[in-house]
């Protein structure tokens, strides 16, 4: 008994070690400030769908293999491959629908937005854009933090949905496109630093094994 609870024990804590390394608050904040610049698309005089899926996804490209690459070649080096039970995987698989499911309904109601298919309803700009924002970003990410016990996932979910009410709260002071520079840049580039903090304090915490013989001799 005593065994299968120190075994738990230390899956739980490798489990939590996986969130120590800051990336997933700077794909996420990279995430979330793309929207932020999704507005090039316009200067760049392509239609508002196309402009900003041009733009977007490059960008959510580059934030996935920032990700990605990260957990190869910073992660793993320092703690390694760990690998998890059953519960565990099963989460995984929980993470990877619901994250699947979380980018084709943001990008379905990004195109019905774009193309004025809410425009009939009777809500006024802020509360649509609330209600907007806790559909595509708080709820799923909320249901994620839930999924991985991650719980710093839930402050950026609900500052991360908040985007799109505070961008109509900055539209009347600075018009377009500054409210949503302001609004998803600043909210998303809080996370990208929070995430570099992290990243910076593994780094020095864990440093490669190689990296600890050298400091040895």
């Amino acid at each position: 008994m005593d065994k299968d609870a120190d075994l738990k024990n230390l899956e739980k804590r490798a489990y939590k070690s996986t969130f120590e390394d800051g990336l997933w608050d700077l794909f996420l904040g990279m995430i979330i400030s793309g929207f932020g610049i999704a507005w090039i698309g316009d200067l760049m005089s392509l239609p508002g769908t196309l402009g900003t899926i041009i733009i977007l996804l490059p960008w959510n490209v580059i934030s996935i293999l920032i990700f990605t690459l990260g957990k190869k070649y910073i992660t793993i080096p320092r703690m390694g491959i760990v690998k998890f039970g059953k519960r565990r995987k099963r989460q995984r698989l929980v993470l990877i629908i619901l994250l699947a499911l979380n980018v084709f309904f943001a990008l379905v109601m990004l195109i019905l937005f774009s193309f004025g298919t809410f425009e009939d309803l009777d809500l006024s700009g802020v509360f649509f854009a609330l209600i907007i924002g806790l559909l595509i970003i708080t709820v799923p990410l909320m249901i994620l933090g839930i999924a991985l016990q991650f719980y710093r996932l839930y402050i950026i979910a609900i500052l991360g949905g908040m985007c799109f009410f505070f961008s109509e709260l900055w539209y009347p002071l600075v018009g377009s496109p500054f409210d949503m520079l302001l609004s998803f840049g600043l909210i998303g580039g809080c996370f990208i630093v929070l995430g570099l903090i992290f990243l910076f304090r593994f780094i020095h915490k864990y440093p490669k094994p190689t990296e600890e013989v050298v400091d040895g001799n």
